[in-house]
């Protein structure tokens, strides 16, 4: 049976409990509005998959038969528990509070999308590891979703039992008095925030506040009104670069005005929220001490000078009740620096690639300080999700903070390079995430999974779909990464990184004509599966299909560079360049109408020009 993520217990029984107009789904008279929107999102399921329209009423007890009653035993459970029993004749829900039933609801929504109106019999007794179950999707690098696709995201999280959503902002809010900052991305407004995080709660999310008030502030500190903030001034006066923005970018930390910044923005940002959390990011601030902050960073040291401008923040996130998460990977570098920090402070354990540091969750566990560990979906400067990837470095983080005692797993969505990738492409591994964030121990096997993601989510009954992205991935041999690099070098004489050049030079021409061809043919099987899949998945089914053949197109794109560019004897074009220069000017027609379904227009003209470039120098060659 597939389930997502995995009940903690399962007792199939014998029978059937069959759907008819006669079923009605009762609210016992504890339960609230809350809980009548719950049954609201159950009346939807049923009447999609079995045709069938139920009312929602509320009574002391349930009836005979034909019935689903929704039941509060606050004495009972713990929280986030529940149990679904399915009889013949009625089904009921319990649970302590209005989280367990709903999450006691969505996996009867399951079982109703995976049987209609006829949903076998069993007891079902759950209730999840982690108490935080979070998503991080990055709303700064290049994407701005409109607020329907932001609340579609909330829906398909809460579906899976997620209990957190982070917004990650550098400048793409709307703050006051910015203008010159926000104007080039589309930011998110005040007004959408607030109506983003009532949506959410009303699906048991928490929509937490997550904003970098120490680093990577490259188009806050390239403008006018605030370049004087700078630590380094990398970027004043050069063209931008996706590359360039990933940089850094710290605020300087001996000037007072650094910190009043700070606050005025938070000041703006916290109310928004009904959250009782503020994530203040601090990562990556590899430049401190070594620009403008250098005199003070000698006379009191590094390590120092980060936990003194890190405490102001926390300071004024405090003074106005919230608790307070960081990334935890600078103060890593300093632990010493650690026992600076109030004990109070959630930490972020990221790491996102093969082999995770067991050490790093160890420190923090060791030092009684509660921490998240986090994943990613590996969706970041790429077309495609790494799948392999993903579900590899989720499984062994979640693995390592079940054993380290972390209270949390938050599920990271970067979108480094222009966020190129499309947003159905980080489904697999959110869902995957999901899972294992409310039963870590689940050992299912990646095909089941696969095939349970693929039915589950997309309604593809086959159950081949995942199988075929994960096949797509692996076609994926030089990623848009390495292409942005070499525009970099094309357009603006950028030296291409050693890595980079590494991975152009070595990958063989035979692995560039198979997967290019490879992916050609993926696309051509994911548009064959597009007619199975119910009506609200089709947009997802044209992204995979376009990134398929993105995918196919950037390995074309590769042989020519190997050629022209490092001089290799190619033998074999899939394309010549011309041919791909129109190739690419097509799809990147497609890729515009698809962006503009579920994003604001944003940063697309950083990509359109990209690529308009890359044609260029294709028809030069």
């Amino acid at each position: 049976m597939i389930l997502l993520p995995r009940p903690r217990e399962i007792n199939e029984k014998k029978g059937h409990f069959i759907l008819s107009h006669e079923t009605r789904i009762i609210l016992e008279p504890r339960c609230s509005y809350n809980d009548f929107e719950s049954a609201r999102l159950l009346q939807e399921e049923i009447e999609k998959a079995a045709a069938l329209h139920v009312n929602i009423i509320k009574a002391f007890d349930r009836y005979d038969r034909d019935c689903i009653f929704l039941k509060l035993e606050p004495e009972n459970y713990e929280k986030e528990s529940y149990k679904l029993d399915i009889a013949p004749d009625n089904i009921e829900i319990t649970a302590g509070e209005s989280s367990g039933l709903f999450y006691g609801i969505q996996t009867l929504r399951q079982l109703i999308r995976l049987n209609g109106a006829c949903i076998p019999c069993m007891t079902v007794n759950d209730a999840p590891y982690f108490a935080y179950r979070g998503y991080l999707f990055d709303i700064t690098r290049g994407k701005m979703p409109t607020l329907d696709n932001l609340k579609e995201l909330a829906d398909r999280l809460s579906f899976y039992k997620i209990n957190q959503l982070q917004l990650y902002v550098e400048y793409t809010f709307a703050y006051k008095h910015h203008s010159e900052v926000w104007i080039k991305s589309d930011p998110i407004t005040a007004e959408e925030i607030l109506e983003l995080d009532e949506y959410c709660k009303k699906r048991n999310v928490e929509l937490v506040p997550c904003m970098s008030t120490f680093s990577h502030l490259y188009d806050l500190l390239d403008s006018n009104s605030f370049k004087e903030l700078s630590e380094m001034d990398r970027s004043i006066g050069r063209p931008f670069t996706w590359y360039n923005r990933m940089r850094y970018h710290i605020l300087d930390a001996s000037n007072p005005k650094s910190i009043e910044l700070v606050r005025n923005m938070l000041d703006e940002y916290i109310p928004l929220f009904s959250s009782n959390k503020f994530n203040i990011c601090c990562d990556e601030t590899f430049d401190l001490g070594m620009g403008k902050s250098k005199a003070l960073a000698d006379k009191i040291g590094v390590g120092k000078l980060y936990v003194n401008f890190v405490n102001e923040i926390i300071k004024h996130v405090k003074s106005h009740g919230k608790k307070v998460m960081l990334w935890g990977d600078i103060i890593l570098k300093y632990p010493d620096y650690i026992k600076y920090l109030p004990t109070d402070v959630e930490f972020l354990n990221w790491y996102y690639y093969d082999k995770a540091k067991e050490e790093d969750i160890k420190i923090f566990s060791d030092l009684g300080f509660k921490q998240y560990v986090c994943p990613s979906v590996s969706g970041f400067s790429r077309l495609v999700n790494q799948l392999d990837l993903s579900f590899h470095n989720i499984a062994e983080m979640t693995s390592y903070g079940k054993k380290h005692g972390a209270i949390g797993v938050l599920n990271t969505d970067w979108g480094d390079s222009g966020h190129i990738n499309f947003f159905a492409s980080s489904i697999p591994g959110m869902i995957y995430g999901a899972s294992l964030s409310w039963s870590p121990d689940d050992k299912e096997s990646i095909d089941i999974v696969d095939s349970g993601i693929s039915i589950l989510e997309f309604g593809e009954k086959s159950g081949n779909l995942v199988s075929l992205l994960r096949e797509l991935c692996r076609q994926d041999k030089i990623i848009w990464n390495n292409i942005a690099f070499w525009r970099d070098y094309k357009v603006y004489g950028k030296p291409m990184l050693e890595g980079v050049i590494k991975e152009f030079t070595e990958v063989s021409e035979d692995d560039l004509v198979k997967s290019a061809n490879k992916a050609m043919e993926i696309s051509r099987q994911i548009l064959a599966l597009s007619n199975n899949v119910p009506e609200n998945r089709k947009l997802d089914m044209q992204e995979f299909y376009l990134s398929a053949r993105g995918v196919a197109l950037m390995q074309a794109l590769s042989l020519i560079i190997k050629k022209y560019d490092f001089k290799q004897d190619i033998k074999t074009f899939v394309y010549s360049p011309w041919e791909l220069a129109e190739m690419l000017e097509y799809w990147l027609y497609d890729f515009i109408i698809l962006w503009r379904k579920r994003n604001k227009e944003s940063e697309l003209y950083r990509i359109r020009e990209a690529f308009m470039q890359i044609c260029d120098i294709l028809r030069n060659y």
